[in-house]
Parts: structure tokens; sequence; C-alpha cells
């Protein structure tokens, strides 16, 4: 059995639009598996900060 391992979608041209501020203050709204919101983290400094939040039915 194989396992499927998610791929963000358009998450370099997602994360490229946002021209993230590294003391900057972000929201996910569609946190899902993280892929945005681990992309972003990565770009923050002890000042930033990344609100994610998700809701499945």
């Amino acid at each position: 059995m194989s396992r499927f391992e998610h791929q963000p979608v358009l998450l370099h041209e997602a994360i490229d639009a946002l021209s993230i501020k590294p003391s900057g203050i972000y929201l996910d709204g569609t946190f899902g598996r993280g892929g945005h919101s681990a992309a972003i983290v990565e770009q923050l400094n002890a000042e930033g900060h990344l609100l994610a939040t998700d809701r499945d039915p």
C-alpha cells in the first residue's frame, strides 16, 4: 500500500504573492495539512506571527 502525501497547490506562487515581511502578522484560514503555513513560518522572525485555523464539516 502506498502512502499519499499532500502537495499544496500553487505553494510558491501564493507565498511569493504575499510578499512576506519577517515581522508581519498573517492568517491562514484554510490550514489543512499546514503546507502554506509552514512556508510562511519559515520566513518569519521572532516578531512575526501566524494564526492558522481550519474547519471541516
